[in-house]
């Protein structure tokens, strides 16, 4: 026999098996007992939190023999059957049958009588799907339904739901169930299919489905096929591609301190293990929630969890508002991008970049959260991507043959930048560059000011991809330097002194220094040939 999952084999059969959508249930065996039985129900609700198994159980409900307190008696031959092939239960998926015709045929069988069954019922699942052709034409079979057809439409989504049709109905609310309920479930099967689990990850099982019970259980089903004996916490996050709350709150511990090099080092690590950042930005912008409410409620959540998020409590609440717009705004830029990893860090920094501002700034009361867990408070500066003898050179070849014609020229093709903004491949260079103003332009080289320190740290940490940016821009390659509009405005004050002086500014060849190391008889050899310098090609 096929091996059948844990949702399946668990779904509940009859009312009484139902978790968490008691109302519902009551209000459904209440109109069988009195007979009070409605031609069309919309259940609406979150995925995974009953709607369709309570469809099936009613519609197997409304057709037993004898009921036992508005639910199935499971003796008589109608409680029986197998659902599944019973030909007077239809169940319609409005995902792939949402056209007309579909809605049409309905309208054509529903004239026919059950055959088995005293009624007739239809399941539209994901019924928002069907189009407005498809909905006029079932409007019409709500209106004037036989009296033995039952209409049950279920939708995660019912405010697409046309309000000609939601008036014709009567409306059910799934809620999503709680962590205990799913904790409770969860439990409850385990001990039925005789395996055990550890008591914090059910708990991590029931708090990351959201409310979904069938989630919980597709979650339970593919964390009792790793092969282990003690499953722990990292190995159900690795299985759904997340990461654990202790690397969630070490990013934040980086954010707040302005450890920009922990925090860009921690983004690298978890793109390249294939980590969702999707995922990350949830969980980073649920901690800053929860460390509001903390700082403004008195035990709100249990004593373990407050230790953890006791150490950010220094923090003013309104950093953390001003953390959390930022977040918001990252999930929707990471929705759109297919440069994920770069907008990440530059949100990230920019983040950062919040709190190094606020320690700068003496007027300011600045956060002290060194004493907890050992955090140093200090500014990390990002180490550049080139050296600093090469960044001169640049710079120097920059002036060197440098004239306003060919500025001219370089801004007139730089600003066709906006024309990628809504290209998904480059969109996340454009928005960078777009804040550049190019400033000095020779021939082959150029000098790009920002506003802001942290936007030339992005230009420098993704150089090489801006340069072959650039070089698709202009069918040539530049050699640029990105630094801030004051360290621009100083060199332009150096230049023309040094002109004055008699200084020239000849070209330069553009080297980079092998950094010493132990060589072995091959790079030896190399060297004695070609030198101690890789010359970069042009």
């Amino acid at each position: 026999m096929s091996y059948v999952s844990l949702y399946r084999k668990y779904r509940p059969k009859k009312f009484s098996e139902v978790v968490g959508q008691e109302v519902v249930v009551d209000i459904l065996k209440n109109s069988i007992i009195n007979n009070k039985i409605g031609h069309a129900y919309i259940f609406s609700g979150p995925r995974g939190t009953g709607k369709t198994s309570v469809a099936k159980i009613f519609s197997k409900a409304v057709n037993c023999l004898s009921p036992e307190d508005g639910d199935l008696c499971d003796k008589c031959e109608v409680c029986k059957l197998n659902f599944d092939d019973e030909i007077d239960i239809i169940e319609i998926d409005a995902a792939s049958n949402n056209g007309v015709d579909e809605i049409r045929e309905i309208r054509n069988n529903v004239k026919l009588l059950p055959v088995h069954l005293k009624y007739k019922v239809y399941i539209i699942d994901e019924v928002h799907m069907l189009s407005t052709s498809a909905f006029n034409a079932l409007l019409k079979t709500l209106e004037e339904p036989p009296e033995n057809i039952i209409f049950i439409l279920a939708t995660t989504e019912f405010n697409k739901i046309p309000s000609t049709v939601v008036s014709r109905c009567q409306k059910f609310d799934f809620k999503k169930l709680t962590e205990k309920q799913i904790f409770d479930r969860i439990s409850l099967i385990l001990k039925k299919e005789n395996k055990k689990l550890s008591k914090e990850v059910i708990e991590l099982i029931s708090s990351i489905s959201d409310g979904g019970l069938r989630d919980a259980i597709n979650l339970l089903d593919q964390i009792l096929s790793i092969e282990k004996d003690d499953i722990t916490l990292d190995d159900v996050y690795n299985l759904i591609g997340d990461v654990s709350e202790i690397e969630i709150i070490e990013l934040l511990k980086s954010i707040v301190n302005y450890d920009v090099k922990s925090v860009l080092n921690y983004i690298d690590a978890v793109y390249n293990a294939g980590k969702n950042l999707l995922n990350i930005c949830d969980r980073l912008q649920l901690l800053i929630r929860n460390i509001i409410i903390y700082d403004n409620t008195n035990k709100y959540f249990d004593k373990k969890y407050e230790e953890k998020i006791e150490l950010f409590s220094k923090i003013d609440s309104s950093l953390l508002i001003e953390l959390s717009k930022e977040i918001f705004n990252l999930i929707n830029d990471l929705k759109k991008t297919s440069n994920q990893k770069t907008i990440m860090e530059i949100y990230c920094i920019k983040m950062s970049l919040l709190f190094n501002n606020l320690k700068n700034n003496k007027n300011e009361k600045t956060i002290d959260i060194s004493q907890k867990e050992e955090i140093i408070y200090e500014k990390t500066v990002l180490e550049p991507k080139i050296n600093e003898e090469l960044r001169n050179i640049k710079i120097n070849n920059s002036f060197s043959g440098a004239s306003k014609e060919l500025k001219n020229k370089f801004i007139e093709k730089y600003n066709s930048i906006n024309e990628y903004l809504s290209n998904k491949k480059y969109n996340a260079l454009s928005n960078l560059l777009i804040k550049g103003i190019p400033e000095i332009v020779s021939e082959k080289n150029a000098i790009i000011s920002f506003k802001n320190n942290f936007d030339v740290i992005l230009f420098e940490k993704n150089e090489e991809e801006i340069q072959k940016f650039i070089e698709k821009i202009f069918n040539k390659k530049y050699s640029m330097v990105a630094m801030t509009g004051e360290e621009c405005n100083k060199i332009k004050k150096e230049y023309i002194e040094n002109i004055k002086n008699g200084k020239k500014y000849e070209y330069k060849e553009e080297k980079i220094k092998t950094t010493k190391k132990n060589k072995n008889k091959l790079e030896e050899t190399i060297e004695n040939i070609f030198g101690e310098e890789i010359i970069k090609e042009d």
